[in-house]
């Protein structure tokens, strides 16, 4: 195992003027303590164990005495000391020589459940903690550092941006050549064409892309199913969202929109609107910004618009080795996401205008990788639609 950074944890939490983080977890609750700490999956880990981290001063292990063979296995490389308690009558006063009253400490918690994604520390705990005359902070902008983009996380990326614009011209040549024949064409099989693609480029997806056809558009989750599978009709809108991440890799993904025929004039009036939210969120997304900032801005645009009510998710969500990642979103609707953009953290931008009772939904997705000057698009941006 490689040792944590536990010299640059100590700075942050200097900077910050805490006086320790406190990291816990059971049986895999706390999946944010075994990233920042790099416990593997696999390790044998069954109960609970706190990894106390002061802001000067040795950091402790403090562990149930029956996997100390394990956490000398796992920390033989961090330069901590170990400490076992058997039961929970040894593990209070281990706690109680650790924190001090009137000690602020980090864990991952989030006051009254703001930021759920952060908030993986059971409530029972954080009371058992607080008892002891401790504040309990949210660790919600610490845990942001342990996230960042490699140099070689970006190259990967763009990659895999490429194989995705690849798979999606492929896809709306697919369906031209079979409207040309007069030819049928179904979601399903464009969703076959697309997947195809990203293997062939060398692409992980955990589950496959959408393709949502006029009113199936208007689900910013629809999944083409054998039961429900449109055919294309003439005035139909087409929704392609293509994700997929080489292996270890940050995620690239997109959304592109496409019509069969001429679209009229109240779907160009939405489309008009998603481009404008979206561009207005480019415009202004930069490190040090909230995340829910960019949210409220371009969601203000699309209410005064009159579509306010059929933008029905949040702005943008975080982009990482894992799809929807651990880091900052651009959101003020399914939460009030107070975390800080940081440089070499990356999100989607998508706004989107869902109306299934006009047969159209419309979503325009791009990336972009934050830096210490202006943000980096990392994806092409879409400006006209894919006419068929």
């Amino acid at each position: 195992m490689t040792r944590p950074s536990f010299e640059q944890i100590q700075q942050l939490l200097t900077d910050q003027q805490l006086d320790g983080w406190l990291f816990y977890d059971f049986q895999g609750l706390n999946p944010l303590t075994l990233n920042v700490l790099n416990i593997p999956a696999t390790a044998h880990l069954t109960r609970r164990f706190f990894v106390w981290v002061p802001s000067q001063g040795p950091v402790l292990v403090l562990h149930n005495s029956i996997e100390g063979g394990t956490w000398k296995t796992l920390s033989q490389d961090w330069q901590v000391n170990l400490q076992a308690y058997r039961g929970h009558a040894d593990l209070q006063p281990l706690l109680e020589s650790l924190l001090k009253p009137g000690m602020k400490v980090a864990m991952e918690y989030s006051p009254m459940g703001s930021v759920p994604y952060v908030g993986r520390v059971d409530a029972g705990t954080i009371e058992r903690i607080r008892a002891l005359g401790v504040e309990v902070v949210s660790s919600a902008d610490l845990l942001q550092h342990f996230f960042k983009w490699s140099a070689e996380d970006l190259v990967s990326h763009q990659r895999a941006s490429q194989v995705l614009m690849d798979a999606k011209d492929a896809a709306f040549e697919f369906i031209r050549a079979r409207v040309r024949l007069d030819q049928p064409v179904d979601e399903l099989s464009v969703q076959a064409v697309i997947s195809e693609e990203l293997r062939r480029g060398g692409l992980h997806f955990d589950h496959p892309p959408i393709v949502g056809f006029a009113a199936h558009a208007g689900d910013p989750h629809y999944a083409p199913n054998p039961e429900g599978n449109r055919i294309l009709q003439k005035g139909d809108c087409i929704l392609l969202d293509l994700w997929g991440q080489e292996e270890g890799r940050p995620y690239a993904d997109v959304t592109w929109m496409g019509f069969y025929g001429e679209p009229d004039a109240d779907f160009l009036r939405a489309w008009e609107t998603v481009k404008a939210a979206r561009d207005l969120a480019l415009q202004h997304i930069q490190a040090g910004k909230q995340g829910w900032e960019l949210d409220f801005a371009a969601r203000s645009l699309i209410n005064e618009a009159g579509y306010g009510e059929a933008f029905t998710h949040r702005l943008g969500h975080s982009l990482g080795v894992q799809l929807h990642g651990p880091t900052a979103n651009l959101d003020d609707l399914e939460t009030r996401d107070t975390r800080t953009l940081l440089p070499h953290l990356a999100v989607t931008i998508e706004p989107g205008i869902y109306l299934p009772e006009r047969n159209f939904g419309i979503r325009s997705e791009v990336n972009v990788v934050l830096q210490e000057g202006a943000a980096l698009v990392t994806t092409p941006v879409q400006q006209d639609l894919i006419l068929i």
